[in-house]
């Protein structure tokens, strides 16, 4: 999996939020198992709602520095609409998901150009999982977002 320079994190997902970042492969379908936790506690999901979604992003400038992965990224155009990810096997009292990434249903089409194995910048998605907690007593509703970022890369076959 690729290393990404912070400062490129931060870009997307600011400087103090969590984000999932991760280099894949064209048409690769893979999973994050994920716990959410407070001081090393299951947060108790019951109530809440969970949604993913991701957006196709420019990515421009990829260098690969002493740092990891620096690159610019930037609305793409024409602007394509989000799609939805799956979230499955959850279970409320243990605090888990998990988070499907199926490349193949995203919309990038093995012609791409950004799949060429020459290609100076590859396919890239941003976005987010949010959990939204409902109000609960004198406890007011609560959003909480973990930003994701995804480059898609040709395996070297297709393309």
């Amino acid at each position: 999996m690729a290393i990404f320079n912070k400062n490129t994190l931060a870009q997307v997902s600011g400087f103090d939020n969590p984000i999932i970042a991760g280099e894949l492969v064209y048409n690769q379908q893979t999973y994050w198992n994920l716990v959410f936790a407070s001081n090393n506690l299951p947060v108790d999901l019951t109530g809440a709602t969970i949604s993913a979604s991701i957006i196709r992003r420019n990515v421009t400038n990829i260098r690969d520095s002493r740092y990891g992965l620096t690159f610019d990224i930037a609305d793409y155009t024409p602007a394509p609409s989000a799609v939805p990810l799956t979230i499955t096997n959850r279970v409320d009292a243990a605090g888990t998901f998990t988070l499907v990434i199926d490349e193949g249903s995203w919309g990038v089409i093995a012609s791409d150009p950004q799949l060429d194995i020459n290609a100076q910048n590859c396919v890239g998605f941003s976005g987010r999982i949010k959990i939204s907690f409902p109000a609960v007593g004198s406890t007011p509703a609560q959003d909480s977002i973990i930003f994701l970022l995804f480059l898609v890369r040709s395996d070297g076959v297709i393309n």
